[in-house]
């Protein structure tokens, strides 16, 4: 797993907002999707005095572009990239607002409640050694992760205190929505299914490929003997995503993935592993899970997701209210190329979207 990864888990753990992770200096290096030709140390912007660098930037970009990977086509990904860059200079100037308020209002996380969001990341791995193992092999420090942690915290915590009381969601504007949304509960026959990919590409020769082969080969022969699949795929599937998570790629309906992919799955029984699969990416082995039938998802189903979704369109409200407010007390300065084209977004990053 590499460093992205770690810090991806910790900007879904945080909700809306990535404020770094691990080493700034280490990360500065980096491959990056942003800047990468500008140097690391060159000022983005300037907020009340603290500067924000071209290391700091590529960073965001970078946690902002695996998210959105899990969400739009890898061909419609490369098209993002301008827009991203312009939302990471606002998140990390409006980041940086916040820190500063917080700070001045006195507001910490308790060690208690940073033990709680890391459990939360932890949960996102099949074991707590295999994340232990994970984030060393990342360059990702337990303290390292800790301290971020408590960053996003203290954030959440001072957009908490702008909530006003008593405007929490109620099981009856669940309810109200799902009644009045019921099209966007429908859903198509799915399966739920893991994979392990050995990756190959245009530079490998035939050779090569058939050595790749071969390796997925020996995988199968073992999953066959009775050895577990999900432990095989962190070992040894190239799809770093899924890897962490044992191979899991959830439910997925027809469309969304490859077809030769796609072909296979809905042909598999539950709990039945392919053979050999060949796609562009490379060999997979596919494992299914659980199907569900198509139908409109019961309300059971999708209660946490409305109410999740219902509470953070009450908090885009607040916060770009708040925000707007200590960006018009702030003194902001921007470095060459870098100013926002468009309004500044003050809100959640990317916005919420209803359950589906």
């Amino acid at each position: 797993m590499k460093k992205g990864m770690i810090c991806l888990m910790l900007f879904v753990a945080a909700g809306w907002l990535v404020t770094g992770c691990g080493d700034e200096e280490k990360e500065s290096t980096a491959p990056s999707v942003g800047v990468a030709s500008i140097a690391p140390d060159t000022m983005v912007a300037k907020v009340n005095g603290k500067e924000i660098t071209v290391a700091m930037l590529n960073q965001q970009i970078n946690a902002m572009m695996q998210q959105y990977a899990q969400q739009v086509p890898p061909d419609q990904l490369s098209k993002l990239k301008p827009m991203l860059r312009q939302q990471a200079v606002a998140a990390l100037v409006n980041q940086e607002l916040l820190q500063e308020e917080a700070d001045k209002e006195g507001v910490s996380p308790s060690s208690d409640e940073i033990d709680a969001e890391l459990e939360k990341i932890v949960a996102q791995f099949p074991t707590r050694e295999q994340f232990d193992t994970q984030l060393a092999q990342a360059g990702v420090t337990d303290a390292d992760l800790r301290r971020d942690l408590s960053r996003n915290l203290k954030i959440r915590l001072l957009i908490d205190k702008q909530t006003p009381e008593g405007d929490e969601v109620t099981d009856q504007d669940v309810e109200t929505f799902y009644a009045e949304n019921s099209e966007q509960f429908e859903q198509p026959e799915q399966v739920e299914a893991g994979h392990i990919l050995i990756k190959f590409g245009p530079e490998d020769t035939e050779e090569q490929k058939a050595e790749k082969r071969e390796k997925l080969a020996e995988i199968k022969k073992q999953i066959d003997e009775g050895a577990d699949f999900s432990e095989l795929a962190t070992d040894n599937s190239d799809d770093v995503g899924s890897a962490a998570k044992g191979g899991d790629l959830g439910y997925f309906g027809r469309g969304m993935m490859l077809p030769a992919f796609e072909e296979v799955a809905f042909a598999l029984g539950t709990d039945e592993v392919s053979d050999i699969v060949e796609t562009k990416f490379g060999y997979h082995l596919i494992k299914v899970t659980g199907r569900k039938d198509a139908g409109v998802v019961p309300l059971e189903e999708v209660k946490e997701q409305v109410a999740l979704f219902l509470t953070n369109q009450k908090q885009q409200k607040v916060i770009g209210e708040y925000i707007q407010t200590l960006r018009a007390g702030a003194l902001i300065e921007y470095g060459e190329g870098f100013k926002p084209q468009l309004p500044a977004p003050t809100g959640q990053y990317p916005p919420p979207q209803p359950p589906k």
